[in-house]
C-alpha cells in the first residue's frame, strides 16, 4: 500500500503524534454561535450534546444547524494542526491535488474550493482549517459564504 503524506499526517493527528493536538482544543471556542448565524441567519443552533458521553479532551470539529426555505442547513468547521508548518503544507497540497479544485483568496493563508467534497480548505501557518456552509448534499454547496465564514475563522488562528 502506498502512503501518501496526507494519509501520514492524517494517521499522526488520530495517533496524537502532533503536539499540539494532545492539548485541550474546542472547536467551539472558535467556531461561535454568532458566526454561525452570519451566514446561516437567526437561529442557528449548535448540535445537542450527547449527555452519555463525556466530553472529550480535544473537539477538532463544530457544527451548527438551520432551515432556509424549508431545508436543513449546516455550518461546519474543522480544525486541524501539525508540528511545523511544512507538514501542514505538504498535506494541504496534496488534498488540492486530488480533487478538481479552484484557488480562493483569503487574508493571511492559502485556500481553495473543492465543489465535489462542498469544502472550502485553509492552511494558515500550521493550521488547516475546513469550512462547509450550506445544504446537506455538497454539490448544493456554494462557496462564498464558506469564504465569508472562513475568513472569520482565520482571523483567529
Amino acid at each position: 500500500m502506498r502512503f501518501t503524506t496526507t494519509m501520514v499526517f492524517a494517521a499522526a493527528l488520530a495517533s496524537g503524534a502532533v503536539a499540539v493536538a494532545q492539548e485541550p482544543f474546542d472547536a467551539c471556542e472558535l467556531f461561535t454561535q454568532a458566526e454561525a448565524e452570519s451566514v446561516l441567519g437567526k437561529g442557528a443552533s449548535p448540535e445537542p450534546p450527547n449527555p452519555k458521553v463525556k466530553r472529550p479532551k480535544v473537539v477538532s470539529t463544530c457544527s451548527y444547524f438551520g432551515s432556509r426555505d424549508g431545508k436543513i442547513t449546516a455550518a461546519t468547521a474543522q480544525f486541524r494542526f501539525a508540528k511545523t508548518e511544512a507538514d501542514v503544507q505538504r498535506a494541504f497540497d496534496e488534498e488540492r491535488l486530488k480533487f478538481q479544485s479552484k484557488p480562493m483568496l483569503i487574508a493571511g493563508g492559502r485556500a481553495f474550493w473543492s465543489a465535489k467534497q462542498g469544502q472550502l480548505h485553509v492552511q494558515k501557518g500550521r493550521a488547516w482549517l475546513t469550512v462547509a456552509v450550506g445544504s446537506q448534499k455538497p454539490a448544493e454547496r456554494e462557496p462564498e459564504p464558506a469564504r465569508r465564514l472562513a475568513e472569520q475563522l482565520a482571523k483567529k488562528l
